[in-house]
């Protein structure tokens, strides 16, 4: 497969040795070339258009912060596997670290802003999406007292 054609064709993705792990490192970057990305091998925080992609191990990462903070599509190694044995895109909602709650619709109920902000933090990263309402589709309902009525419904 040439670079052009591909799932990641289009996208151009920036994979730095200080921000994955070595062990997976090759792996990443023969998944993402292998996939049609245009993979520069270096970090560039002024490269946030939508097709521009940072690979980082980890939202507990030293440099997360800092490049969530400038606008930058994160995405975690685990994701760009999925993705790759997938044939799918690569995700544009901020960091993806996996897909493991992909399509999965979360209400959480009974939670102070700070800590709904963390558990949608959590569900989107893995894939997944916080719900603002009670609905049909919801798949799981995390509350924080069993006695609430959205738990009960």
């Amino acid at each position: 497969m040439s670079a052009r054609s591909g799932t990641f064709s289009g996208t151009n993705v920036f994979l730095s040795r200080n921000l994955v792990p070595p062990e997976v490192f090759d792996a990443i970057h023969d998944a993402l070339r292998l996939n049609g990305a245009q993979v520069f091998l270096c970090c560039d925080t002024s490269r946030t258009a939508p097709n521009d992609y940072h690979v980082i191990s980890s939202p507990d990462h030293e440099k997360f912060e800092d490049l969530k903070a400038k606008g930058c599509n994160l995405v975690g190694p685990q994701c760009i596997f999925s993705c790759a044995k997938e044939h799918r895109t690569l995700p544009k909602h901020g960091y993806t670290c996996c897909l493991a709650m992909d399509g999965v619709k979360v209400l959480a109920s009974g939670f102070e802003r700070d800590e709904k902000a963390m558990i949608e933090k959590l569900v989107t990263a893995m894939g997944g999406v916080l719900q603002a309402k009670a609905a049909m589709d919801v798949n799981f309902v995390i509350v924080k007292n069993v006695l609430a009525a959205k738990y009960k419904t």
